[in-house]
């Protein structure tokens, strides 16, 4: 059943102060927004998240016009949200978050890959770095359509910046976001000593196959 626009503010809310309880983000970072109607709603730029309410979110249209009353200014990565909708007509949600881990692999330049099954399951294979653009410019988003489009990827790293991921709802990004995060700090981990042991391309093959049924 779909959402009404009031239930998408109110989630976009929930999540929003998730991601700052979480440690993914502090208390003026990050972005989350939503389709909703023809417009898109994002939240507002350099608003406490335990204090910012549904009625804060700011309206644009996918042209990037702020729409409704403008008391609020929308976050300052708006543009990369939109661009992300313009690319994939399928996502309904962006959630952009600096969690730790997750950042310190894109600061070190490196996708988050290895040969744990939900890397596969959850993500089709590794989670790629985007090339550096300064935040809130147009180059931050310039390998989105290598990445989202042509390899229909839903999550990416931004290098030396975080982590974004796209879905059908906002509850289902930020759960891209919290798998992306939580792989990162298990590979991490697992770095740090032992040696890792290494799935076969069959078993490989196997999970990709499941990935690729859950969409569709």
């Amino acid at each position: 059943m779909s959402m009404d626009e009031k239930q998408i503010r109110e989630e976009i809310i929930r999540y929003f102060r998730k991601s700052y309880e979480l440690g993914f983000v502090n208390m003026f970072e990050g972005n989350i927004s939503a389709r909703a109607g023809g417009r898109v709603l994002i939240t507002p730029s350099q608003k406490n998240k335990e204090q910012v309410t549904p009625d804060m979110l700011c309206e644009l249209s996918l042209e990037g016009d702020i729409l409704g009353d403008g008391a609020n200014h929308p976050s300052s990565e708006y543009r990369m949200h939109l661009a992300l909708y313009r690319l994939r007509p399928d996502i309904q949600a962006v959630v952009h978050v600096h969690s730790p881990f997750a950042t310190a692999w894109a600061l070190n330049d490196s996708p988050i890959r290895g040969d744990l099954a939900e890397v596969y399951m959850f993500f089709g294979g590794e989670i790629p770095v985007c090339s550096y653009g300064t935040p809130g410019t147009d180059q931050v988003f310039k390998d989105f359509g290598r990445y989202f489009v042509n390899e229909d990827k839903d999550a990416v790293l931004l290098a030396n910046h975080g982590l974004v991921a796209g879905a059908a709802s906002v509850e289902q990004a930020f759960a891209k976001v919290e798998a992306a995060e939580k792989l990162a700090k298990i590979l991490t981990i697992a770095q740090l000593g032992g040696k890792p042991h290494h799935l076969t391309e069959r078993e490989k093959a196997a999970l990709l196959a499941r990935y690729r049924a859950s969409r569709h």
